[in-house]
């Protein structure tokens, strides 16, 4: 390749990254903490495989820690199952390629045998991939009762 050809796919390369770093808002972290929401509410498996990193580390607002499998697997095999969930109070902050969503949501949830129910504060920490926004890490704490 001569000189001309080698600048300009470095222009045309280097404008794609810009693109993809561009597409990282706080409205596209918002959106996709939606789409979390959205998919735990319905225990929608598939739509999780494709939202949450290889990596993703789950902690519930009981201290349990589960990895993507292990979250996925209770959700797919109906042994925890959520009320729809509805972010409330939500914000973003972007860090470069990660993007931390803070909310709050009302819990209902039913896990062996029993329901847990409150309002807990979330922190969903997403990081922008050639794929698009995927979530590493979910953490809930309660809201205690006054």
């Amino acid at each position: 390749m001569n000189r001309v050809a080698i600048s300009a796919l470095m222009v045309v390369l280097l404008g794609a990254g810009s693109a993809a770093a561009a597409a990282l808002t706080p409205q596209a972290a918002l959106d996709a903490a939606r789409q979390w929401a959205d998919a735990v509410g319905k225990a929608d498996a598939a739509g999780l495989e494709i939202l949450l990193a290889d990596d993703y580390v789950h902690t519930h607002a009981t201290a349990l820690v589960e990895d993507k499998r292990q979250f996925i697997d209770a959700l797919k095999s109906g042994s925890r199952k959520y009320d729809p969930i509805v972010l409330e109070e939500a914000g973003a902050r972007i860090y470069g390629n990660t993007a931390l969503v803070g909310a709050r949501f009302k819990l209902k949830a039913f896990t062996q045998g029993r329901t847990i129910e409150g309002v807990n504060r979330i922190t969903l920490v997403f990081v922008s991939t050639s794929d698009g926004l995927r979530a590493v890490s979910f953490q809930a704490t309660p809201i205690p009762t006054r």
